[in-house]
């Protein structure tokens, strides 16, 4: 008995589609080209063999169709695709019956390899090529006579256990089981460049993965306990930065900055309610210096109104009046809860939960809920807080962080 070739595990084309960039008018070429390139970065080392645009889709070519299940897992973090699937690739000849007889045949081998228990099934048929001689429903037909004797299920076109999807082109017939839902957004980079004060909690991370997915590339900035990068246990900084490295084409910068010169100055002369808000006055006029310096377009903080003492508007407010761009609270209309889902998601919730000696965390348990910001500006003057940034910024850190960790100092 004659044994039926198995069908190849995994389609060695990869479809990745994009969404918000399709609507950027005469721009879309410069975002497209930087989405082109985090791909290339993010499947360096992969067996890829072209990246092709073609009809609002790329098309990632691989030469060992082994590898697909771990490039579509480092595709998934790459900002700017929105949903892709593996596709197995049927060329078209300029004979389109015969070239649906190939399509069906395809299509039937994958739905019996994929439909499991699926109780009924349906053909999703697209045409990006509307010269093609048949509809789109007709081809569904076509090619669900075919599969439907393969899996002896009923077709059901409103909301089937299982789809197989047939997308025509111009030069080739893609045919795939399963739409990989990814992040979207922009490619990161092309939005510009941001530094995000970073903690050792769920919520700073959160809001950099959220800015990365706006197309910003994140500096971060880290206050940590202790007069030297050699006492501080800051491991866990490390684990985050680098998860959130993994979202980026190219390693991202960690500075590391003593809360040391702040707490000398401020010790017997700043009323401990007014600790935690000046304390953030600190770090934001800090972080301003080093955005500055790396030219950096806006500040970026896990602030969300209310969540915390220090939080309430009247503390936002009044911590940051004097600085000179724009401060970006993406996280400002979220709840814990939904913050930490997204935590999760990205993986950055298990890191985020670990024991660490957080510098605000140190601070007054019971701040001022009403600052007022020509207050915190004469207990900075009073404090010397611009001798404290000073001496931070002369005895900061810097980092150059990779998706496995720091990789130079």
């Amino acid at each position: 008995m004659e044994t039926e070739t198995p069908l190849t595990p995994i389609a060695p084309v990869i479809s990745a589609q994009y969404a918000e960039i399709a609507l950027k008018g005469k721009n879309r070429r410069v975002f497209l080209q930087r989405l082109k390139n985090n791909i290339g970065h993010a499947l360096k080392g992969e067996p890829v063999t072209n990246i092709n645009h073609v009809e609002s889709r790329l098309l990632i070519r691989l030469a060992d169709e082994t590898r697909s299940a771990d490039v579509v897992e480092k595709l998934r973090r790459v900002f700017g695709i929105q949903w892709m699937s593996c596709s197995t690739p049927v060329p078209r000849t300029g004979d389109p019956m015969a070239d649906l007889g190939r399509v069906a045949e395809t299509a039937a081998r994958m739905a019996r390899r994929d439909a499991g228990s699926a109780r009924n099934f349906k053909i999703q048929t697209r045409r990006s090529d509307k010269s093609f001689p048949m509809s789109s429903p007709e081809i569904s037909a076509l090619i669900g006579d075919a599969v439907q004797p393969e899996l002896d299920i009923p077709v059901k076109l409103g909301n089937p256990d299982f789809t197989a999807h047939v997308l025509v082109m111009a030069r080739e017939i893609l045919v795939f089981t399963e739409k990989i839902d990814c992040h979207g957004g922009l490619p990161v980079g092309s939005s510009g460049r941001v530094t995000v004060l970073l903690s050792g909690g769920i919520d700073s991370p959160v809001a950099a993965w959220m800015m990365m997915k706006r197309g910003c590339r994140p500096e971060f900035v880290h206050f940590y306990a202790g007069r030297s990068i050699e006492e501080a246990d800051t491991g866990k900084i490390f684990k985050l930065a680098a998860i959130l490295a993994g979202y980026a084409p190219r390693p991202l910068i960690l500075h590391m900055v003593p809360a040391f010169p702040y707490e000398v100055r401020s010790i017997g002369t700043i009323d401990d309610a007014y600790d935690m808000v000046l304390f953030r006055r600190f770090m934001v006029k800090l972080s301003e210096r080093f955005a500055m310096r790396e030219n950096c377009l806006a500040l970026v903080t896990g602030d969300s109104v209310g969540q915390v003492a220090s939080q309430t508007l009247h503390n936002i407010n009044a911590i940051s009046p004097d600085v000179r761009m724009p401060v970006f609270r993406p996280l400002v209309g979220l709840n814990k809860i939904e913050i930490t889902d997204i935590s999760r998601m990205t993986g950055l919730f298990e890191t985020s939960v670990e024991p660490y000696r957080d510098c605000c965390s140190i601070r007054s348990p019971k701040p001022v809920l009403n600052a007022k910001a020509d207050t915190l500006l004469e207990m900075s003057e009073t404090m010397n807080m611009a001798d404290a940034i000073d001496e931070a910024a002369r005895t900061s850190t810097r980092f150059k962080i990779g998706p496995d960790g720091p990789l130079e100092r």
